[in-house]
């Protein structure tokens, strides 16, 4: 039961990662031809920040994919820091588009080019808003359901780009009202500044998961909740826990009467373990039993 709950969910994320490459692939696309014909800056901008997205979607199809291989030889604890790696290669990704927006930006306000057909970058940013919004609501939804950075970080992704598709309409029937050419180059600066800021947000959520840090609050006080249901445990202290990948790995020592019995000891452990895995199914449980003296509580 409980290897067909996670190969569920395994197979779930695959599925994730592709809805997510196939809507950045059409987006792309419609943007790219957009921009060509409407010659505007910040629709360029879009497009490449879409092309940014949509090469963060297939690094992360192989980062999930690659992460849920079984442990092996050479590897006993799994493959779950691959996702952090390939989590860290798609915000590179995010630095880099970002500063390649504000230089074309830049470069569109010192070179003016004609623009044309507005109309057509408007109805095509507010679409891309829209589409992307379910998308990036849904994939941020299940990522941190399933316990993945490397979906949640790419419904982030998706995420920044609905609201610089949305801000890129704005500034673009501002645009188409008043004539002011600058508008154009502006949203595009913009869009990089604010893409730079998605860098440095993710960041930190990596370089958390890269320094082993532990279950949130909330979450520790769920595991002392399902101690607290076995009878048999008298207290527990080094309580300790990381996440790799979207693998949760749990170690702690427990007390119990001395005089229990080898057999139940270790069959306490096991009940233990398959509680904790029914409010966190990708996890690992090592359980250290201590007999127990008044003095340690």
């Amino acid at each position: 039961m409980e290897n067909t709950l996670i190969a569920k969910q395994n197979r779930l994320k695959s599925r994730l990662i592709i809805l997510s490459i196939v809507s950045n692939t059409v987006l792309v696309l419609l943007k790219l031809i957009a921009g060509f014909i409407t010659g505007l800056a910040s629709i360029i901008a879009e497009a490449l920040h879409s092309a940014n997205d949509l090469v963060a979607s297939l690094v992360a199809y192989v980062g999930v994919n690659k992460s849920l291989k079984p442990p092996d030889e050479e590897h006993q604890y799994g493959h779950g820091k691959i996702e952090t790696i390939t989590g860290w290669i798609e915000n590179i990704l995010i630095l880099l588009i970002g500063v390649g927006i504000i230089y074309e930006g830049t470069r569109k306000y010192f070179h003016r080019s004609p623009q044309q057909f507005v109309e057509i970058g408007i109805i095509l940013m507010i679409f891309s808003g829209i589409v992307n919004y379910f998308i990036s609501q849904y994939l941020i939804k299940k990522g941190r359901e399933l316990g993945s950075v490397g979906i949640e970080v790419d419904g982030e992704h998706l995420r920044a780009d609905v609201i610089t598709s949305v801000g890129t309409a704005v500034i673009l029937i501002i645009l188409k009202i008043t004539k002011l050419w600058w508008l154009d180059p502006a949203g595009a600066i913009l869009i990089g500044l604010w893409v730079i800021g998605i860098f440095f947000k993710l960041s930190q959520k990596l370089t958390h998961q890269i320094l082993d840090k532990g279950l949130s609050k909330n979450e520790l006080s769920v595991i002392e909740s399902i101690l607290k249901t076995f009878p048999d445990v008298k207290g527990f202290h080094k309580l300790r826990t990381r996440q790799s990948g979207s693998t949760i790995f749990i170690d702690m020592h427990i007390f119990v009467n001395k005089s229990l019995t080898v057999q139940r000891a270790h069959d306490l452990t096991k009940e233990i373990e398959n509680s904790i895995q029914q409010q966190f199914v990708n996890s690992s449980a090592l359980i250290h039993i201590e007999p127990y003296r008044k003095l340690n509580i």
